[in-house]
């Protein structure tokens, strides 16, 4: 399940950033495809998948294992909605669907820490952190046909703690494992890292989201204690994985492209150029899902394969992606300096990974 919902999730991604202009459905369409539909389900069903390990424990159980097919019931509800096939109210039924979905992840994620022997990997608080963001969010979106006096500032608020809270704070998380085992070289201060940093990652998700909902100069806090947490830890990166960042081939390339991309998305937000996702999607998102679909497919397609295959596939799949990288980091810079056909070196070097992930696919 996990393969499909990443392969459905790059479709999404490739077609929320090449169709827009080609086919007439509201902005709010296209966001939803993309960050509903596709990243909210494969969040939760990557967690899922994730923190059996992070607690030592045994995987989700019938019901939880649900989930994942909620989250993509309240995403197929929205997109309804915006496509203009139902009235707006239905919004509220697609949130409460969508929050029910993140309190149970929560209830589940704090009942497996319960259940660890010894203390858990920082990196589920991390995770229930995540689910907090995308519960309040929804909840605002919940407010939004109750409250249409306050429409703007909640959706601004909705959209921000999603991509901040939501999405950084469990990409980020995730990021402080994925590098050093894609680098296969330890991070030994990457646990206390995640321990000591997840207040200042939070807070920022939180600050920045009601400063640009409500008090605009407020937001540059939240973006400061985000520049904190990602100077942190690329600083200790460039210590450990230098000549893997700076590689032709491998995940950690991409995975750096996906690093700067976030705090250029950062800047992006906070001078207010275009649209929060004109660099968020093509500069994070994009370059986040293609270096960790090249280190974990091989994993989630053949779990029970030797070291050795799960190396030599993600070999394949990550092959050239020093290229890719810099492709993903022009498309992350350039809103910075005015262009607007910033998302051609993106798409380009998404299309590219997703060709080849689709020929290993169809041998394998």
């Amino acid at each position: 399940m996990l393969v499909a919902l990443l392969v459905a999730t790059l479709i999404a991604l490739f077609a929320g950033q090449a169709l827009p202009k080609a086919i007439g459905a509201a902005p709010t369409f296209w966001a939803h495809l993309v960050l509903a539909l596709g990243v909210m389900t494969l969040i939760t069903a990557a967690m899922q998948h994730f923190v059996p390990v992070l607690t030592r424990g045994r995987g989700p159980g019938r019901w939880t294992a649900r989930l994942p097919g909620l989250m993509a019931a309240a995403g197929a509800l929205a997109l309804t909605v915006f496509a203009g096939w139902l009235d707006f109210i239905w919004v509220t039924a697609a949130a409460v669907l969508g929050l029910v979905g993140a309190v149970a992840m929560i209830m589940w994620m704090l009942a497996r820490a319960r259940q660890t022997l010894g203390r858990p990997h920082p990196g589920l608080d991390w995770y229930v952190a995540a689910m907090a963001c995308l519960a309040l969010g929804l909840m605002a979106a919940l407010l939004i046909p109750l409250l249409p006096e306050w429409h703007a500032p909640l959706r601004v608020f909705h959209l921000h703690i999603n991509l901040y809270g939501f999405v950084g704070l469990t990409a980020v998380g995730t990021l402080q494992v994925l590098l050093p085992t894609a680098a296969n070289l330890p991070d030994p201060q990457a646990a206390s890292r995640l321990r000591g940093d997840l207040k200042w990652a939070l807070a920022g998700s939180l600050i920045l989201a009601i400063g640009q909902a409500w008090l605009p100069p407020f937001a540059w806090l939240g973006g400061a204690l985000w520049a904190w947490v990602l100077g942190h830890m690329g600083l200790a990166w460039w210590r450990l994985y230098r000549p893997h960042l700076l590689g032709l081939h491998g995940a950690a390339p991409v995975l750096l492209a996906a690093t700067l991309g976030f705090a250029f998305a950062l800047i992006g937000t906070l001078l207010e150029i275009g649209s929060p996702l004109t660099l968020f999607l093509p500069g994070f998102l994009m370059p986040l899902i293609t270096g960790a679909a090249g280190q974990l497919a091989p994993v989630w397609t053949e779990p029970t394969r030797p070291t050795a295959w799960h190396n030599e596939a993600r070999q394949r799949l990550t092959r050239w992606n020093g290229l890719r990288a810099v492709l993903f980091l022009t498309a992350a810079l350039l809103p910075l300096f005015g262009y607007k056909c910033s998302g051609m070196p993106a798409l380009t070097a998404l299309a590219w990974f997703g060709i080849v992930l689709a020929l290993w696919l169809s041998r394998e």
